[in-house]
């Protein structure tokens, strides 16, 4: 999934109005939780993973992501897609 400058801005500048992010990779795998960090350089996004109980910190892979929604606590909600060709 391409990085655009708008999932960079939602992810850097509106961390504290995030209330959970959802990652949908190939074959339907899923990832679900709240914001744990991010970096800016390089880009990395970490999130809590409520499912995940030995290691429920997971980092997002974004060459492999399909699908990431971000759900703020004003009830907004944005999905960002990968391209298909």
């Amino acid at each position: 999934m391409k990085i655009t400058h708008d999932i960079k801005d939602d992810l850097l500048t509106r961390t504290k109005l995030i209330d959970n992010i959802e990652v949908v990779y190939k074959k339907k795998k899923k990832f679900n939780g709240a914001l744990a960090a991010v970096k800016h350089d390089p880009f990395e996004v970490r999130i809590l993973d409520e499912e995940t109980k030995q290691n429920p910190e997971h980092q997002i892979d974004f060459e492999i992501a399909e699908q990431i929604t971000i759900k703020f606590f004003d009830e907004t909600i944005k999905t960002y897609q990968d391209e298909v060709d």
